[in-house]
C-alpha cells in the first residue's frame, strides 16, 4: 500500500550557483576568511525561509557545474549511474523524482534560465508534462492549474552575470554594472570571443554578455578575485530582492489561498569561487564551490540548522519520503532519506562520506561544439578529462587534480596535485601535511572504476566460428 502524501504541490527550487554561505542564516562562512572585508549581501527572503523549516547547512554536490549536480539532486545517484558525470557529455538516463511523482499521478512542470543545459540535449526534458523558459509568472500559474504537481523553479540569477540573468531581468542596472566594470579595463583589452553559453540570448543581450565576461576575464587574470567574488555577493543580493522574492510571496500566497498544502525544497548546485584553480564553479573543487545550501520548508517540517554533512544525492530520497511517493525499488538511490530529521524525529550525529568530480572539456573545443549544434549540424564528440576530485570522511577530505586552465583558461594543461584537509569544530576547512590518508584515495579509485571502460570479454575467433556453425547470429 503506497504512503499518504500530505501535500499537494511538491516545488523544488534551484538557485543555480549559490553557495551554503551566501545564505545569511548559515552561522558557518567561509568567504570572511578567502575575502576579509567584503560586504555581505542582505538575504531575508532565504533567512526567513531557513528559519522556519529545515536548512542543511553543509551538504556536498557531486560536481561543481549544473547539469551532473542537478542530475543527481533528482536521481538521488551519483555521475557513475545516472548518465551524465561531464560538463556537457552524455545522457540522463536514470529515473528521476519526476518520474516517481508522474507514476504517482502527479502533473511534473519544469521551468529553467538554462534550456542548454538543462535541456532535451541532455535529457532533462523525460517525464514533464510542461517545460518553461525564464516565465516565472506562467510556472506559478501552471502550478495552480493542477490538483497535485511536482516541480521545479531553476534560477540562474546568481550566476555569470551576477544578479542579472540578462536583459530583460537585470534591465538598466545590468547596463550600469557593464559601464563600471568596463571603466576599470585598459583600452588595449581585446575584445570577448568566447561564446560559451548556457541559454538562449537575443543579439543585444549576447552583445551584453559578451561585454561583461570580457570585463570578468580581465579582471581575473589580473587577480583581482576579491572584486570578482564582491560582484557575486552583490549578485546575490540583487536577484534575491528583485526577481526572486516577488516569486516566492505570490507562489506561496497563491498556493494556500487555493486551499492546498505546499513543500518547498530550495537549494544550490554549486556555488562560486575564484582562485588560481577556480575560475568561479566549473573547474573548482573548492570547498566553497562544492558546499552547497538545503531548505526545506512545509507543514510538518520541524524548525532546525543541521550543520554536520549530507551529499546531494540524499535529496531525492528524502523527498520521495516526506511527499509520500512511492518508489517501489528503494536500491535505486545512492542517498539516503533525512526524512525523519527533517521531521524532527532524529538529528544528524555524523557526517556522512561523499565525492565529487570535475570532468571538463578544452573550452575553444566546446564554443565550437555548441556552434555546430546551434546550427542543426551532428556536433560529433566532445571530448572531456577527469580534471580533479574530491573524496569526504569523517572530518577529512581528499582534493585530487589531474590538470588546470592555461593560456587566459582557453587551453587544459597536465599538472597533478594532491592535498589533504581537516574541517575543525565550525566545519572550516584547515590543510593537513603528510601522505594523503589511503582510504580517501580508495574512495576515489573505487568510483572511478566504476566509471571505467568495460574489458574485452569477446571469445576468440575459433570459438565464434564454433558457435556461429551452431546458429549463433555473431
Amino acid at each position: 500500500m503506497s504512503a499518504p502524501q500530505p501535500y499537494d504541490h511538491v516545488v523544488f527550487i534551484s538557485l543555480d550557483c549559490l553557495r551554503s554561505d551566501g545564505v545569511g542564516a548559515n552561522p558557518h562562512k567561509l568567504w570572511p576568511l578567502r575575502y576579509p572585508d567584503l560586504r555581505a549581501p542582505a538575504t531575508p527572503v532565504l533567512d526567513d525561509l531557513a528559519n522556519s523549516g529545515a536548512f542543511f547547512t553543509n551538504v556536498i554536490a557531486s560536481a561543481p557545474y549544473t547539469s551532473a549536480a542537478h542530475a543527481t539532486v533528482f536521481t538521488g545517484q551519483y555521475p557513475a549511474r545516472h548518465g551524465l558525470h561531464a560538463f556537457y557529455e552524455g545522457f540522463l538516463r536514470s529515473p528521476s523524482v519526476f518520474t516517481h511523482a508522474r507514476r504517482a499521478g502527479r502533473q511534473t512542470l519544469m521551468k529553467v534560465d538554462f534550456p542548454v543545459i538543462l535541456g532535451d540535449q541532455l535529457g532533462f526534458t523525460a517525464d514533464i508534462d510542461t517545460y518553461l523558459v525564464e516565465e516565472d509568472q506562467k510556472f506559478i500559474d501552471a502550478v495552480l492549474a493542477t490538483e497535485t504537481s511536482l516541480s521545479l523553479a531553476h534560477f540562474a540569477g546568481m550566476h555569470m552575470p551576477y544578479g542579472f540573468h540578462n536583459l530583460r531581468f537585470g534591465g538598466s542596472a545590468y547596463q550600469e554594472k557593464i559601464a563600471w566594470m568596463e571603466s576599470l579595463l585598459p583600452e588595449e583589452v581585446p575584445h570577448q570571443v568566447d561564446e560559451l553559453n548556457e541559454t538562449y540570448r537575443t543579439p543585444a543581450d549576447m552583445a551584453l554578455f559578451l561585454r561583461y565576461k570580457r570585463a570578468v576575464n580581465y579582471l581575473y587574470a589580473a587577480g583581482k578575485y576579491d572584486t570578482l567574488f564582491q560582484m557575486y555577493l552583490d549578485g546575490i543580493e540583487f536577484f534575491l530582492k528583485s526577481r526572486f522574492e516577488p516569486f516566492l510571496t505570490q507562489l506561496v500566497d497563491r498556493v494556500r489561498q487555493a486551499g492546498k498544502t505546499l513543500l518547498l525544497v530550495l537549494f544550490g548546485d554549486h556555488g562560486q569561487q575564484f582562485e588560481d584553480d577556480s575560475y568561479g564553479n566549473f573547474n573548482s573543487l573548492e570547498e566553497g564551490v562544492l558546499r552547497i545550501p538545503l531548505i526545506i520548508a512545509g507543514d510538518g517540517v520541524a524548525q532546525g540548522r543541521h550543520l554536520r554533512r549530507i551529499r546531494s544525492a540524499d535529496i531525492a530520497p528524502t523527498v520521495m519520503e516526506l511527499a509520500g511517493i512511492d518508489v517501489p525499488w528503494r536500491g535505486l538511490f545512492d542517498g539516503e532519506s533525512r526524512a525523519d530529521v527533517v521531521r524532527g524525529r532524529t538529528a544528524l550525529t555524523e557526517d556522512a562520506p561523499a565525492l565529487a568530480q570535475a570532468y571538463t572539456s578544452d573550452a575553444r573545443q566546446f564554443v565550437h561544439y555548441q556552434k555546430r549544434q546551434r546550427a542543426g549540424e551532428d556536433p560529433g564528440a566532445l571530448p572531456h578529462v577527469l580534471l580533479g576530485e574530491s573524496a569526504y570522511l569523517d572530518r577529512t577530505r581528499l582534493v585530487r587534480l589531474n590538470y588546470r586552465y592555461t593560456d587566459q583558461m582557453s587551453r587544459l594543461t597536465p599538472d597533478e596535485r594532491v592535498r589533504t584537509e581537516r574541517f575543525d569544530e565550525n566545519t572550516i576547512p584547515h590543510i593537513q601535511e603528510g601522505a594523503p590518508d589511503p582510504k580517501l584515495l580508495a574512495v576515489l579509485d573505487d568510483y572511478n572504476r566504476s566509471l571505467g571502460p568495460a574489458r574485452d570479454n569477446a571469445p576468440p575467433e575459433s570459438v565464434r566460428e564454433g558457435l556461429r556453425s551452431l546458429g549463433y547470429p555473431l
